[in-house]
């Protein structure tokens, strides 16, 4: 039975892109998910990789008629723009080209058969990180309730041997509670102070910047809680742990 679908951020199997049936193309397919990369950036003369470090291709997900998953199909990916820094194999593995000397942004775009094509992904090609700084050792706020914010950066040497900040790097923010009243504290992270996406949210992932910042900011109440941790990791683009990881920044209400 056909159906009319209207898909926001996924290639339905026709040449137009408005709303009407979706025909099903060989292997069943009806549509196909964007691009998946593994993560954000790949270091510069490296492998794109995962969290922890191992190489990893794109991927593309296929979907059926009824919208049940399939396996994934056979894709092609390719940069929109050539010549490029990126070698792009059969399988999907993305290697950039050591003579990359800036932090560079590259489209991809995947195909699957003759009639689908996703959207373009943005894929960093940057120096590899290896520290993580903060802008102090420790943040202290007046009283609770109270909110503060917390940045880091993260930095790597470029090909000259000078240091820079590198972008498209996860950092986790993950908090510890301390107090007789910790059970009953309530401490969040959030991105701008205000929007709590869940209540118990004492972990949160940010992605480094364009200078290189990662931040979050924390909302805390409560009473008996002699201080607040928040720890802050990152690694680096093959897994590794960075100078600087699992630094804290401690919060305690005035007395």
């Amino acid at each position: 039975m056909k159906r009319a679908l209207c898909l926001g951020g996924l290639v339905v199997a026709a040449l137009s892109l408005s709303c009407g049936e979706v025909p099903t193309l060989d292997e069943g397919i009806a549509y196909i998910s964007p691009i998946i990369l593994p993560a954000p950036a790949l270091a510069i003369g490296d492998t794109l990789r995962d969290s922890v470090g191992v190489a990893t291709p794109l991927r593309i997900e296929a979907f059926g008629r009824n919208d049940e998953q399939l396996p994934d199909p056979v894709a092609t990916f390719l940069p929109t723009v050539l010549p490029s820094p990126l070698a792009i194999s059969e399988e999907g593995i993305v290697t950039a080209s050591d003579t990359v000397s800036s932090v560079r942004t590259v489209q991809i775009v995947g195909r699957v058969g003759s009639k689908l094509q996703t959207t373009s992904a943005s894929l960093l090609v940057v120096p590899q990180p290896d520290s993580l700084g903060r802008t102090s050792d420790s943040v202290k706020v007046a009283a609770f309730p109270a909110l503060d914010t917390l940045r880091v950066t993260v930095t790597g040497l470029n090909r000259a041997g000078t240091r820079v900040v590198v972008p498209g790097i996860v950092v986790r923010y993950r908090i510890d509670i301390f107090g007789p009243g910790k059970d009953t504290a309530a401490v969040v992270l959030t991105l701008d102070g205000r929007t709590v996406s869940r209540p118990d949210s004492l972990a949160a992932v940010d992605t480094t910047d364009a200078s290189g910042l990662a931040s979050r900011t924390l909302i805390a109440a409560g009473s008996g809680v002699d201080s607040v941790a928040v720890i802050v990791r990152a690694r680096s683009l093959k897994g590794q742990p960075l100078k600087g990881d699992s630094l804290r920044f401690i919060l305690r209400p005035s007395q």
